[in-house]
């Protein structure tokens, strides 16, 4: 095997900037294998940019072009497979171009492998893999995984309780930048009574919880919150949504007082599975026609209120339904089960009952708690 004398010059944004020059090592003769002591760097390569194009990104050479004829190619992603043609190389002079704007939502980075030909076609050169990454701009806004969110607070509830979780995605890069980096803030608060700022949001988890003591649902039944979330840890693109709690009046503050419960954990993240709607509907004949009762929605603790009250429940058939669907949706998943139903029969109404929900995008597993 002949010697690696390939080597790379990088080009900088900068015009005056002195091209750097990475000679690979050389490898071994015969059988032997040579332990590399280092490797070559990934090339940078912004995206979004505006050209023109085709743009040189760095050039290949050969030492052996000293000795004969050489000719260049490439091969690997963006090259010859898929997406094709995104990045070509000058047969004869090594120039590795970017043909078009790149998306590093799309593809963040690239692994190409050069190739360096005499004119008979015979191999000079091992090939030499070049590793491209596209480097992030600030192109994408947070995104809320729900449009609405629902929560509730018993009332009387201290400073400090926590209520229900928003969440925000941002498609830039968080780990190597600041341009995915979200920031959560309360814009406002409606109604203002019995004073402004009666709730508070973690910035970095997006936790909101009681902030002020007084809460009272003969006051205020249910407080609307506008939500921001900006990037750039809060100085960046912004999005919004909307949170409404409900106020729970003292006899239906606690699970426990309820004749009708039900937890729900994601068996993915092994957390409880928050802001997801459960809706409670009774078999009634003739029909038989299934008639909803009440809605609730999942808090941070993935419980919700009683739907029904101590002394509430009659003998029957029900079934609860969870919109599964759209609380994976709001994760980024999907789900094989647009929704999960659990139809039970309620025989000794005085007998508290709890039906818990594990729950992942391919399946769920449900059973008589207590």
């Amino acid at each position: 095997m002949s010697p690696c004398t390939f080597a790379l010059l990088l080009l900088f944004l900068l015009p005056d900037t002195a091209p750097n020059v990475l000679t690979f090592p050389k490898s071994s003769h015969g059988l032997r294998r040579q332990k590399r002591d280092w490797v070559i760097p990934p090339i940078n390569c912004p995206e979004n940019d505006r050209g023109p194009f085709p743009k040189q990104v760095a050039q290949i050479r050969s030492n052996k072009d000293k000795e004969t004829k050489v000719f260049y190619s490439i091969m690997g992603q963006g090259a010859d497979s898929y997406p094709v043609g995104v990045f070509t190389i000058e047969r004869e002079t090594g120039w590795l171009k970017v043909t078009k704007p790149l998306d590093r939502e799309e593809i963040d980075k690239y692994i190409l492998f050069s190739h360096a030909v005499s004119a008979n076609g015979q191999p000079l050169e091992d090939p030499m893999e070049i590793i491209i990454t596209v480097t992030d701009r600030n192109d994408n806004a947070p995104v809320f995984t729900e449009a609405v969110y629902h929560g509730t607070v018993q009332e009387g509830a201290k400073p400090g309780t926590p209520v229900l979780q928003v969440l925000a995605t941002d498609a830039d890069d968080a780990v190597y930048s600041k341009n995915g980096a979200v920031a959560y803030s309360i814009l406002r608060q409606s109604p203002d009574q019995p004073q402004p700022h009666m709730f508070a949001i973690n910035s970095y988890t997006g936790v909101i919880s009681v902030a002020t003591a007084g809460l009272a649902a003969q006051v205020v039944l249910e407080y609307t919150l506008e939500i921001q979330a900006a990037d750039l840890e809060g100085q960046g693109l912004q999005a919004t949504t909307t949170v409404l709690i409900k106020v729970q009046a003292e006899g239906m503050s606690e699970t426990g007082n309820g004749s009708l419960t039900t937890h729900v954990l994601n068996t993915v993240t092994g957390l409880p599975a928050s802001s997801l709607s459960v809706r409670l509907a009774q078999l009634q004949e003739p029909g038989p026609q299934w008639t909803e009762l009440v809605e609730r929605w999942t808090d941070h603790d993935g419980r919700c209120p009683p739907f029904l009250a101590s002394g509430q429940a009659k003998a029957g058939t029900y079934k609860l339904r969870f919109e599964t669907a759209a609380y994976w949706q709001g994760l980024g998943h999907t789900s094989f089960y647009p929704f999960v139903e659990v139809v039970f029969t309620i025989t000794d109404p005085a007998q508290k009952l709890h039906i818990p929900l594990l729950i992942s995008p391919y399946s769920y597993t449900t059973y008589r708690g207590s």
